[in-house]
């Protein structure tokens, strides 16, 4: 009875201090408003809409007085691929007749930059199972051109063993093995749909020239008789530039308490949308010009706060809708050393708060032991709070974790305009964002005298918001890893992973029989193995190939 009196005490004691820091939904109103208005064309990182945005954060950060904390002024520029599209070089000539590339063919998103020039040789699907081989009978297949059929055959199972044989890209490595010199698909199966057109940064490209064929010009490739084909694939990566924004507030402490959100969103609806209509630009206003707006509010609050045992940097990242890209790179550029980090609160979606149930979720609420207690001696009347423990989720916090960082992550809730056009400011529940942030500043003011807080590890099988397999090896990837494999950016406690060795920074190759290319290729080897089940890990670390045992 006694603690939970002090804690009324505490909390009483709090709100009084907060009168002079309440947060004004006018001016929270005018951020968002301003950033998920069409003018900003939906902030897609490494456009002029993400541009538009930065200036006019810039401008708050300066007119509430932040110090500059970035590379370039409040700016923290960082290079990403923004995705990949068909060169000018692409050609195709089937026994001496050109092809139009962009509709007669197109390379795939597997396809290396090659030249190539051969004889082709149709092998059906392609596929090399040990029950299933189209290539029984077939002779001379070396430096030819492989033809083979994008789709399944007509009596396939996709649930029988042969399945992990009949992926696309098993089926050109498979082709690789057996000495082709280029691969084409075709698609004579009008149920079928033809490959993607579209190149995304989960697949890594093969060795091979890779291309698809349509029409009569594929039909032709498909008859069997041999034909001569020359041509040259080009993929080019569209290089663009993202940028962070970092402001501070220097009180001469020790420690700085980190306050971020990420402020890009997905343009005209790049990769991630859910959006299946025409054209249209996703405004992201609770996704997240909330968090952004919440950001620059709390600038406000803090400059004047009573609270001044740390200094605080607020963050507003780019690219975390393209993969954590700008907190990752904030992180490993050690701009802001580690060590000087006492936590970080980062918020994601926090403008749709429920009113007829409303529920604040707080994510990591186990990467310290001083959370529990701090949420505990932390409420308001309006709304009720549910945590989770892990400090690994799909948004900017993930970055701190991984450098031993205690982080928060604040959610208001998903709702059906999430990653959608829809996802407007007029559906913004401003009283609701407001006092998302009283609770904030609540827990900023009871942690004011905790000096530097402990980090813990969290389970990580506890997060909501993990791929979903029967099995895990237990580490967080890096998503803006470009080479071939996937690289491991963080390793969970007790998990087959940390059991089996293996480090942050190891680029797994292999995984028992399936090779790992990409992000793509990963997920699928992990799709084959059930608990229990023990396989060899290859990774290359440095310059070597380490093989560890692991059990599922």
């Amino acid at each position: 009875m006694k603690r939970i009196i002090l804690s009324l005490l505490l909390v009483s004691a709090l709100s009084g201090l907060l009168t002079a820091q309440t947060p004004d939904t006018v001016l929270l109103k005018k951020h968002i408003s301003t950033l998920a208005s069409d003018a900003f064309e939906g902030r897609e990182t490494g456009t002029k809409g993400e541009q538009l945005a930065y200036e006019y954060i810039i401008n708050q950060f300066k007119e509430v007085g932040l110090e500059p904390a970035g590379t370039d002024g409040y700016l923290q520029p960082f290079p990403f691929n923004a995705g990949s599209y068909m060169g000018k070089k692409c050609s195709l000539k089937i026994d001496g007749k050109t092809l139009t590339a962009g509709t007669d063919f197109y390379p795939l998103g597997y396809s290396a930059n090659k030249s190539f020039e051969g004889k082709t040789v149709f092998v059906g699907h392609g596929i090399a199972a040990p029950s299933m081989d189209d290539y029984a009978g077939l002779k001379d297949l070396k430096e030819k051109i492989f033809v083979m059929e994008s789709g399944y055959p007509a009596d396939f199972d996709p649930h029988s063993k042969n399945a992990e044989y009949a992926d696309m890209r098993t089926r050109i490595d498979s082709a690789i093995a057996k000495g082709a010199l280029a691969v084409i698909f075709v698609n004579t199966d009008k149920d079928t749909e033809d490959p993607s057109s579209k190149y995304t940064n989960r697949i890594s490209p093969s060795e091979l020239a890779v291309v698809f064929v349509s029409g009569k010009q594929g039909a032709q490739l498909a008859s069997g008789k041999q034909l001569k084909v020359q041509g040259e694939t080009e993929i080019l990566k569209n290089e663009r530039t993202g940028h962070n924004i970092l402001g501070k507030i220097d009180n001469k402490a020790a420690n700085t308490i980190v306050i971020g959100a990420h402020y890009d969103h997905l343009g005209y609806g790049i990769e991630g949308s859910l959006y299946r209509g025409e054209k249209a630009i996703h405004n992201g206003a609770d996704d997240n010009a909330s968090g952004t707006a919440a950001v620059i509010e709390f600038a406000r609050l803090l400059k004047n706060s009573p609270y001044k045992n740390n200094n605080y940097l607020f963050i507003a990242f780019s690219g975390e809708e393209m993969g954590l890209l700008g907190s990752n790179f904030l992180m490993k550029s050690m701009l802001i050393p580690p060590a000087s980090v006492n936590f970080m609160f980062n918020m994601d979606m926090v403008g749709r708060l429920k009113p007829e149930e409303p529920v604040l979720i707080i994510n990591g609420t186990g990467t310290s032991p001083e959370w529990d207690k701090a949420i505990a001696a932390t409420k308001i009347d309006e709304m009720s709070v549910k945590t989770t423990e892990s400090g690994v989720g799909p948004s900017d916090h993930t970055s701190f974790y991984l450098k031993d960082i205690p982080v928060l992550h604040f959610f208001s809730g998903t709702h059906a305009d999430y990653h959608k056009p829809s996802d407007d400011e007029d559906k913004i529940n401003y009283l609701g964002e407001m006092h998302i942030m009283q609770y904030m500043m609540n827990l900023i003011a009871f942690m004011n005298d905790k000096g530097k807080i402990a980090f813990t590890k969290t389970d990580d099988s506890k997060n909501e918001d993990a791929p979903r397999f029967k099995v895990t090896l237990g580490v967080v990837p890096d998503y803006a890893f470009e080479g071939e494999g996937m690289r491991i950016d963080g390793i969970s406690d007790g998990k087959p992973a940390q059991k089996a060795g293996l480090l942050s920074g190891d680029i797994v190759i292999q995984i028992g029989e399936n090779h790992v290319t990409d992000m793509m290729s990963y997920m699928k080897a992990l799709s084959k193995f059930n608990k229990g089940d023990k396989a060899t890990v290859i990774v290359k670390r440095g310059n070597e190939e380490v093989s560890s045992e692991v059990e599922f």
